[in-house]
């Protein structure tokens, strides 16, 4: 019986980990050109996060820091007609409910 219980919890953290959340947990927006924020925001997550990533394509820019687990940060910064826009996908959780990360902090730094 215990082991059931303990295989049914397990279970069901399981399950939460295998999805994301589509929407960002901080929708941000900035005068600043897009290509001018990324590059702005990079080297103060590569601070916290050394294994940070940033990946460009035609008015888009990605910051990616991925964990050990599954568990990711992303910084999504898209050209704006006339602001740019900025969506930050936080994976962890529970980190929402404990106040802002380090990296969110640094991204509302350049805005």
């Amino acid at each position: 019986m215990r082991l059931l219980l303990l295989t049914s919890v397990l279970a069901a953290l399981l399950c939460g980990c295998g999805s994301t959340p589509n929407n960002p947990s901080v929708d941000l927006e900035t005068t600043k050109a897009a290509g001018d924020y990324a590059q702005c925001v990079f080297p103060k997550w590569q601070q916290i996060k050394p294994a940070t990533t940033l990946t460009e394509s035609k008015g888009h820019y990605k910051l990616l820091v991925s964990g050990k687990v599954a568990q990711d940060d992303i910084l999504e910064v898209f050209k704006g007609n006339p602001n740019t826009r900025v969506f930050y996908y936080q994976r962890a959780p529970l980190a929402s409910a404990f106040g802002r990360s380090a990296l969110e902090k640094a991204a509302r730094e350049c805005l």
